[in-house]
């Protein structure tokens, strides 16, 4: 572990992705003090509905560590979140996955090949892995995404609704499983618009339960502050590779 803190340090610097303060004892991405500030909020998942699950709460540290999976080329950020999410060790989500028919298929809402070659990576996808991992399931990519929407964050409801309206198309093995559930998988759940959509791809007839595990939930009233911070992580990718 201190060869790992050593090496992760040398790479990402000193500076805590959480504070922005410079210290020796990051984990390695964050302090004392911010690592401990995300145990606490990890105990305050959100279920937007009764079909969707969200490992975090949105606030300043959580939005600032999304980001930076996003936006920084930092993916080992999604297992480390998921690590300390209620999604293991028997937390809120945990148990909810537990309840759930076993196996579980986790299914990421695919990203756009353009948006993919900008990053490099898919978020979702490294968070459905990192989910897989900690629940003993499967990471299946049985949706493919056939247009490239604007950016949510910008849109009411209705807005999102027609946005990503018949935006994922099914790209399912010729032999399903029997037996299981699926889990669609996303960074950040909102109004819910693009995992309803992602969900609405399955089919009315699709024999599985459906259900959502997204790594932070944020409320619809906070979402033009998001596309504000995007917009600056946008620009500042852009800007660093010039």
């Amino acid at each position: 572990m201190d060869v790992f803190r050593t090496v992760a340090n040398f790479i990402f610097g000193m500076e805590c992705l959480g504070c922005g303060n410079s210290s020796e004892r990051l984990d390695p991405w964050l302090c004392p003090a911010c690592a401990a500030e995300l145990v606490r909020e990890s105990c305050s998942p959100a279920f937007p509905n009764e079909d969707a699950f969200c490992l975090f709460p949105m606030r300043p540290l959580t939005r600032r560590l999304v980001h930076a999976l996003k936006y920084r080329n930092i993916p080992g950020l999604a297992s480390y979140l998921v690590r300390r999410s209620s999604a293991v060790k028997r937390g809120m989500v945990g148990q909810e996955l537990l309840m759930l028919a076993q196996p579980l298929y986790f299914v990421p809402v695919p990203l756009h090949h353009a948006r993919y070659r900008e990053r490099g990576y898919n978020q979702a996808e490294l968070l459905a892995a990192a989910l897989a991992t900690a629940t003993g399931g499967k990471v299946c990519r049985w949706l493919k995404r056939k247009t490239f929407v604007v950016s949510q964050t910008k849109l009411s409801k209705d807005e999102r609704e027609m946005n990503v309206a018949g935006a994922f198309v099914p790209n399912f093995p010729q032999k399903m499983p029997a037996r299981g559930s699926v889990v669609v998988v996303d960074d950040v759940f909102t109004t819910g618009a693009t995992t309803s959509a992602c969900m609405a791809a399955f089919g009315a007839d699709f024999a599985l339960p459906l259900k959502v595990c997204t790594l932070l939930y944020d409320e619809p009233s906070t979402a033009a502050a998001d596309f504000a911070a995007d917009c600056r992580a946008d620009w500042d990718v852009l800007r660093s590779r010039r």
